[in-house]
């Protein structure tokens, strides 16, 4: 059986895979691990990826020429979502930029005629949420997604148009401000190799100041601790949102993968306020492995 993978001939040795599906798992388990996400699948003439796993899996890999395979890379596909969801966000504003400045000028449009434009942009309102949570893009701890849903969910385009203008204005003041997260966003995936630079500067900001937290919780001065613990994990949650727009680098994400169980458990001490903990797992677990992770960021970078 051959493979190719984008119309390009890969150099691929079954191992122990005699089924179709074996064979296709592995070649999915190998892209991901690189990077890359399935967009298209065939054997031969067999559309895999329209026809339900049961129907083909079972097939001998002798009775299959060719396995062609399209995929993207992860990065990219985050990317040309954000900035269809960016263009979305410019379009709205634009609207209701419009419909503030009409509704501060009372009987020169009906609500009915300023709907007009904006009906078309609501009626993509739940897939763009859809695929927000699949590719989120704001900063933990942020509600502006929240509000956003909560301020056009199920809203007609004619109940929008009607909003008085300091409703208008909320509005452009929230979809600003989404656009603006997105639009920096999708600066930084697009010269990773910068922002992964800036986000190793912090690293090594916060490896200076963690250090701090156990005496400063010791002494009671909880809020100082607090502002230290929330700039670190901001800058940590940064270098997660860039993984997937860098090239693969096995060392860095081992230890990220070692990392990553003790920044869960550091924010359930923060939930449990258990101050003794929080000291314990910065001295002990999280700032050690930062240490070490640190010079293979500088070294990316």
């Amino acid at each position: 059986m051959r493979l190719t993978i984008n119309g390009e001939p890969i150099n691929y040795s079954l191992e122990n895979e005699k089924t179709l599906a074996e064979v296709v798992r592995g070649v999915q388990s190998w892209l991901a691990e690189a990077g890359f996400h399935v967009t298209g699948m065939r054997a031969d003439a067999r559309d895999l990826l329209r026809e339900p796993l049961d129907q083909w899996g079972g097939t001998e890999v002798s009775a299959v020429e060719e396995l062609g395979v399209s995929a993207a890379h992860t990065g990219d596909v985050k990317r040309a979502h954000w900035r269809t969801v960016e263009k979305w966000l410019g379009m709205l504003a634009e609207e209701i930029r419009e419909m503030s400045a009409r509704a501060e000028r009372p009987g020169e449009a009906s609500p009915g005629a300023q709907a007009d434009a904006l009906a078309e942009l609501l009626a993509d309102f739940p897939q763009t949420m859809e695929g927000l949570e699949a590719n989120p893009f704001l900063p933990p701890g942020s509600t502006a997604g929240r509000r956003f849903e909560a301020m056009f969910a199920a809203q007609p385009a004619a109940t929008v148009a009607g909003w008085p203008a300091a409703r208008l204005r909320e509005a452009a003041a929230l979809v600003a401000e989404l656009h603006e997260e997105l639009s920096r966003r999708i600066a930084d995936a697009s010269a990773p190799a910068e922002a992964l630079k800036r986000c190793a500067a912090q690293i090594r900001t916060s490896l200076a100041d963690l250090p701090e937290v156990s005496l400063l919780l010791q002494t009671g001065r909880d809020k100082e601790a607090m502002e230290i613990v929330i700039a670190f994990a901001d800058v940590v949650q940064a270098l997660l949102g860039l993984l997937p727009f860098l090239p693969p680098d096995p060392n860095r994400g081992r230890l990220i993968g070692e990392l990553t169980p003790f920044l869960r458990e550091l924010v359930s001490a923060f939930d449990a306020k258990d101050s003794i903990l929080i000291g314990d797992l910065l001295e002990y677990e999280i700032t050690p492995r930062i240490e070490r992770l640190a010079p293979v960021l500088e070294a990316t970078a």
